[in-house]
């Protein structure tokens, strides 16, 4: 049974007539095809695929019937049925009131379910995606001594990535006290040498990767014993991460570890999570998340302490019986 074929057996459960998938992640996943515009795929007995008129001649790849849409309203209105599925997670306000107003709506969050679990292709695009990251770090790293600023360092890795592929998203150079921000934008500061956070990835043919970095060009005590805690409290997550093991269980790993060292209350941030066609997807590897981990998930693990420099250490692993590391890039 191919996806599609599953999609339209997980509708048919949930006793909905029509779904509308508009999430382009979605519509790759189900078609082979990625839009560039507005676009709808009809989940039905003849699924069809709606496209705007730039995105005609695009979509002749897909593998399912494809119609070139002007007025999206009067088609979309066309539709047969009193219950529909979206994807909550995805469809606005504006979207229903415009095409479906009056109309029970239906939540389509099985088509993140089935992303969840890689299929052998698709692991594939992930490891170049990886591979491709890893290479740019490893020139980052070079750098670090050369580079004038954290934009300019910022700028050169999003050079690289695009170079070879895409940059999955915007990189970030965090170094002395910006380093303390999980989520830093690059400033056009010097870059303190106590601490320099790299956090990047890559996208090849759709598939995301991400890494991340800590690195110190001086003698600093503080980073020292912060990063030591990090590897530790990481290292301890991955052994978690095999088929059976909760979410949680392997965000508790992390924050036992940082527990010990007096370092919990600096961790801001949940241990990881799924990636693939989008660089944040389900699974979420947080204290709270139920969820049991199975063989053919990719997540990510990336403790992080951010006190007056912080440190955050990130791989990708591959769920499995045994925990197999996509990312090994040196730490």
């Amino acid at each position: 049974m191919n996806r599609l074929e599953r999609a339209l057996e997980e509708l048919r459960k949930r006793k909905v007539s029509t779904g509308i998938v508009l999430k382009p992640q979605n519509i790759y996943y189900l078609t082979g095809f990625y839009p560039s515009a507005f676009a709808a795929l009809l989940l039905e007995d003849n699924p069809r695929l709606l496209v705007s008129p730039m995105d005609g001649k695009r979509s002749e790849g897909s593998n399912v019937e494809v119609e070139v849409v002007k007025n999206f309203r009067r088609r979309l209105k066309q539709i047969k049925g009193k219950r529909v599925g979206i994807e909550k997670g995805y469809a606005n306000y504006e979207f229903y009131e415009r095409y479906l107003k009056g109309r029970q709506v239906a939540n389509l969050g099985f088509l993140e379910d089935m992303r969840k679990v890689k299929e052998k292709e698709e692991l594939k695009r992930i490891k170049k995606a990886a591979r491709i990251a890893e290479q740019v770090m490893g020139k980052v790293a070079e750098r670090l001594t050369q580079a004038e600023s954290e934009k300019e360092l910022a700028a050169y890795a999003g050079y690289l990535l695009e170079r070879e592929a895409d940059a999955a998203f915007d990189v970030i150079i965090a170094s002395g006290e910006n380093s303390a921000i999980p989520h830093h934008t690059p400033k056009a500061v010097p870059l303190e040498p106590s601490s320099i956070i790299v956090d990047l990835g890559a996208r090849f043919e759709h598939y995301a990767s991400d890494i991340t970095r800590s690195f110190s060009l001086a003698e600093s005590k503080a980073f020292q014993e912060i990063y030591e805690a990090v590897l530790e409290a990481q290292r301890a997550a991955i052994e978690h991460c095999v088929a059976g093991s909760l979410v949680r269980e392997v965000d508790n790993a992390a924050r036992e570890v940082l527990r010990e060292y007096r370092l919990e209350k600096y961790f801001l941030h949940s241990t990881g999570h799924g990636l693939g066609l989008e660089v944040h997807e389900a699974p979420t590897l947080s204290m709270h998340g139920k969820e049991e981990l199975r063989e053919g998930m990719v997540v990510t693990v990336e403790p992080g302490v951010y006190r007056e420099i912080g440190v955050r250490i990130e791989d990708m692993v591959l769920i499995g019986k045994k925990p197999k590391l996509i990312t090994s890039f040196r730490k």
